[in-house]
């Protein structure tokens, strides 16, 4: 008999989900959503689920991670009971389920603990590098003497390390509760990994099968890229990204930096103006998950232009100054986001999409074994 959790609706209604109640099931949603099929119907099927208060029919479901946020199914909504923004709840829930550590729960459930772990793992990047620095040259610009290359390797390694285990171990959950057959070859698993999750990571291309997401889809793509190239450029070429040389203008790595902080910034500033005129479906309600992570984003990206600015006017206190507020931004964005919140949707969407093509060749391989 399925589990039920009275308080199912309402947990939901504190991630986002307004007005669900409304739903009477009539089905226009999903007959007007042009991602849902046969077998993998949404979003009335997760709507139901959530009414009925059937938590473990919602955990082992991947058909919310299916979904990308075009608004259709709200727009066509004949009771205004904002579907859209219930998946979106959903994702937000579930997110909280995988994570084994319980973090999440927390962090989408409290301003507070939003704010008081970016200070805290703020305060102690700073600190570190206060305690870390080695001499403050202010004669010239020189990074490499005041916080030494392989100091924030050693950082990056760490984090990269730690986060990847936190993220890999929570999309291990997520098989675990969405994957009921276990009868399938080992072939299969690496075929379908590779024909799925690789593309629909690198690429988000399902998002342009919804008419209203094509904008969206390439201000994402601004995002994850722009953030990817800075991402590489200080991880694996930090010795040539935080260097005291002073690159010309058409020096690829200057070039390369440039043109992924401008790509940033119009991503993230597309989705900061969105969510102020809440011009879009999808903009007209935001948690404050999403208002922390574009902020931060926001941030980020602009003291690591100013370390650039400064560093090529040749300010050395204020370029070192810069580098520190950066990074002491860089950490949270990283910890916080990517195994707990928004960056983990990156992983969790393209790993749906996997989980869910396993469970139709176990259906399949069922209904031929009982043919």
């Amino acid at each position: 008999m399925a589990k039920v959790n009275p308080k199912l609706i309402d947990e939901l209604k504190e991630l986002g989900a307004f007005d669900i109640s409304a739903c009477y099931s009539c089905g226009v949603c999903t007959a007007t959503c042009p991602l849902a099929q046969e077998g993998h119907e949404f979003p009335r099927k997760i709507i139901r689920y959530a009414i009925l208060g059937l938590e473990d029919k919602l955990i082992s479901s991947t058909e919310p991670w299916l979904c990308y946020y075009c608004g259709e199914c709200t727009q066509s909504c004949p009771r205004g009971a904002d579907p859209a923004g219930f998946m979106m709840a959903v994702r937000r829930y579930l997110t909280t389920r995988y994570d084994f550590t319980g973090f999440s729960r927390r962090f989408y459930r409290s301003k507070v603990v939003e704010l008081i772990s970016t200070i805290l793992l703020f305060t102690v990047t700073v600190l570190g590098i206060y305690l870390v620095h080695g001499p403050i040259i202010l004669t010239r610009v020189d990074l490499d003497s005041f916080l030494p290359p392989h100091i924030v390797e050693l950082g990056d390694i760490v984090i990269l390390v730690v986060l990847s285990a936190l993220l890999l171990t929570n999309v291990y959950r997520m098989y675990r509760l969405t994957v009921m057959a276990r009868n399938i070859p080992f072939t299969a698993y690496i075929k379908e990994f590779i024909r799925t999750v690789v593309p629909h990571f690198l690429t988000q291309i399902r998002m342009l099968k919804c008419n209203r997401n094509t904008l969206n889809w390439i201000m994402h793509i601004l995002i994850v890229y722009g953030y990817a190239t800075i991402f590489i450029f200080v991880v694996v070429f930090l010795d040539l990204f935080q260097t005291n040389v002073l690159y010309p203008i058409y020096s690829p790595i200057r070039l390369g930096g440039y043109i992924a902080s401008a790509a940033l910034l119009i991503g993230a500033g597309y989705a900061i103006y969105g969510r102020l005129r809440k011009n879009t479906v999808m903009r007209r309600y935001s948690h404050s998950t999403d208002w922390f992570f574009l902020t931060l984003l926001y941030l980020v990206v602009i003291t690591g232009v100013l370390v650039d600015v400064f560093k090529y006017m040749g300010l050395p206190m204020e370029t070192y100054i810069a580098y520190t507020v950066h990074l002491g931004l860089v950490t949270p964005l990283l910890v916080l986001e990517v195994p707990f919140a928004k960056w983990s949707h990156l992983a969790y969407r393209p790993f749906a999409i996997y989980f869910t093509r396993l469970n139709d060749l176990a259906k399949a391989r069922i209904a031929q074994a009982t043919a």
